[in-house]
């Protein structure tokens, strides 16, 4: 059974705490800012996974709209089993449409903590939701700011565990839930000027992510919490 933690961004490779942040925004808002929601979602600087007014993300410079890459050999060599025997058609049909897009999340933030002097902006708007996506652009801001970068890969084992297109009238939305066991420690976080590797060693651990269908105007799903748990695996 999965012990669910306050939200933490996806894949934190346990820096020490660095801000006190603000509040996410709803989806359609991604400008807004809520303090607290993401300074208890934070294990570190070296976090990918899951808050600050969005737009200050972006480099002083000119910065190039990121585009989500293609797989990895590391990450297209395990691919999940999405639907399971239970599912009918349209369950099975959600959970590869929110698996696909919860991994194409999982390369974006690995190439966003790789290189956080870019706007990353466009490509989290356009997988992500608040409250991930503030937190997830907070990181890459604090990253920037600091100097510190990361170099290599993060390992991921993801599986789809529920799904819901139930929805309902109290404004519920279809959503399917992915927990994935989230290796970091060969994705080191690096002070740009010194050369020192500044994370913390931490085991593999559990995350669970929510993926919401949500409406038009967005028509899509996106990848709305990502929850660090204390649960090795």
């Amino acid at each position: 059974m999965i012990r669910r933690s306050e939200p933490r961004c996806v894949m934190a490779a346990g820096l020490a705490r660095a801000l006190e942040t603000g509040p996410a925004s709803s989806p359609g808002s991604p400008t807004k800012t809520v303090p607290r929601a993401i300074g208890r979602a934070r294990l570190g600087i070296a976090t990918l996974g899951s808050v600050l007014t969005l737009g200050a993300c972006g480099t002083d410079g000119d910065a190039t709209e990121q585009t989500p890459p293609a797989p990895s050999t590391s990450e297209t060599s395990a691919a999940p089993t999405s639907a399971g025997p239970s599912m009918d058609s349209d369950e099975a049909a959600a959970a590869d449409a929110a698996m696909a897009v919860y991994r194409d999340v999982t390369r974006l933030a690995q190439d966003a903590r790789r290189d956080p002097t870019q706007d990353w902006l466009p490509p989290y708007a356009q997988l992500t939701a608040d409250p991930y996506r503030s937190a997830e652009l907070l990181e890459i801001s604090a990253l920037r700011d600091r100097g510190i970068a990361h170099t290599g890969e993060v390992a991921h084992d993801p599986q789809v565990v529920a799904v819901d297109l139930a929805g309902g009238t109290d404004g519920t939305l279809r959503t399917v839930t992915i927990q994935d066991c989230v290796d970091t420690q060969d994705f080191p976080a690096t002070d740009q000027a010194t050369g020192d590797v500044v994370s913390a060693e931490r085991p593999p651990h559990v995350a669970v992510a929510t993926v919401v269908f949500y409406p038009p105007p967005e028509d899509r799903w996106l990848v709305a919490t990502v929850d660090v748990q204390d649960e090795t695996c």
